[in-house]
């Protein structure tokens, strides 16, 4: 070749022919037609979502389900492969701007992003549909919903966790291991401290900033990302469930030990049997209370049916120093700070909570409201108490929300 001159790269037709998991088939275990349809839940678009991210659209996961609540700061960069400089100071929400630099990456991957809070901005229902779900987050209330919500659909999840250039995982599948189980007296501190807290930034907000390295986020993704290919597989002897891994990058230490025995009367040993679970494909987080309890009544031949929820209606708000108090329908998790101020009789004064029900039946105030305008998300599975039992119906007539694209 004449100096100075660079060799032309000429892709043959054959090349262009190539799929994308070519390489991984050359592996005897891997069913690319198992990956391709995989439905996988990443919960965190963070350091470690970044990492989990890119790795499942390396692998050619065919559909991720991304939710995060946050924006993206410039202190992000250093830890976060999928963001760039012109993302920082633009309201961008960290879920969405992820999506779509993944699918830069592999055209193939299809994508949902969410804005929210998994506390209650995802639906049973959207649980009922992944393979697994993995968790990448930095708060134990969060990891905490996340067990609730996946044992009760029977779901697998994967948590990781990194600080400095340390981390660690757990692979959490009832009835072999769960993350509640292992909480200790101050965990609960923090966590009911939390969950008093009705501001959603709050509520999920670390005690200052995490000092970590995009080294330790990188090795645990990684981690992560290969046992979700198991449980995709169905390699369930291979997990590594019962057991906790811990990494410590300072001295290139990886060890694992045994996970502690369950409790028998943990809240979150609980799981939705088929049997007690209707589809009703005629209701949607945009029914309304009317719809919805007639709905109800007529599939269960009972007029005493109720809707049970984990998180309370607020009715009445009452200013602390003025003591006058206000009528208003709104979901707790959704009465965020900045919502307050505007029901402050004094300007700066605390507004105290002084009447709200946990539960929708004949009785509540205002039926032409929907499920969602009350915080039920999307594709949510209701807990219906009747006068006999306690059943399950979906909102399958949200199917269409977890379009992935």
């Amino acid at each position: 070749m004449a100096e100075g001159k660079s060799k032309k790269l000429v892709f043959s037709k054959e090349t262009k022919k190539e799929s994308w998991d070519d390489t991984f088939k050359l592996m005897s275990w891997w069913d690319e037609k198992k990956v391709a349809e995989a439905n996988v839940m990443v919960v965190g678009a963070g350091a470690l979502g970044n990492e989990v991210l890119k790795n499942l659209a390396l692998l050619n996961v065919g559909n991720i389900f991304v939710i995060d609540f946050d924006t993206i700061e410039y202190a992000n960069l250093c830890r976060s492969v999928l963001f760039r400089e012109e993302d920082c100071g633009t309201g961008e929400i960290k879920s969405q701007v992820a999506a779509n630099r993944i699918k830069e990456m592999n055209p193939n991957v299809k994508t949902k992003a969410v804005k929210g809070d998994i506390m209650i901005d995802v639906g049973l229902g959207v649980f009922r549909r992944m393979d697994v779900i993995i968790g990448c987050l930095d708060n134990r209330i969060a990891r905490l919903f996340i067990n609730r919500y996946a044992f009760m659909t029977g779901k697998t999840w994967i948590d990781g966790a990194i600080e400095n250039m340390s981390g660690q995982l757990c692979v959490y599948r009832y009835p072999q291991t769960c993350y509640e189980c292992y909480l200790t007296e101050y965990d609960w501190k923090n966590i009911r401290h939390k969950l008093g807290c009705a501001d959603i930034a709050q509520r999920n907000s670390a005690v200052g900033r995490v000092p970590t390295t995009p080294i330790s986020g990188s090795i645990i993704a990684s981690m992560q990302v290969q046992e979700a290919l198991k449980v995709i597989h169905g390699y369930d002897d291979k997990l590594m469930l019962g057991e906790h891994l811990k990494y410590d990058g300072m001295n290139n230490w990886i060890f694992n030990y045994k996970a502690e025995e369950l409790n028998e009367d943990c809240d979150s040993h609980f799981v939705i049997s088929e049997e007690d679970l209707t589809e009703a494909k005629e209701l949607s987080h945009k029914s309304t209370v009317e719809e919805t309890l007639t709905y109800l009544k007529k599939l269960y031949k009972d007029d005493q049916v109720s809707i049970q929820l984990n998180y309370k209606i607020i009715l009445e708000v009452t200013g602390m120093k003025s003591e006058k108090s206000q009528d208003l329908i709104i979901a707790e998790p959704h009465f965020v700070e900045d919502m307050q101020e505007q029901y402050a009789e004094i300007p700066g004064e605390q507004i105290g909570i002084t009447k709200s029900i946990n539960y929708i039946n004949d009785d509540f105030p205002a039926k032409e409201m929907t499920l969602g305008e009350l915080g039920i998300a999307p594709l949510h599975i209701l807990s219906v108490e009747t006068s006999s039992d306690i059943l399950f119906v979906e909102l399958t007539g949200d199917e269409k929300y977890l379009r992935f694209e």
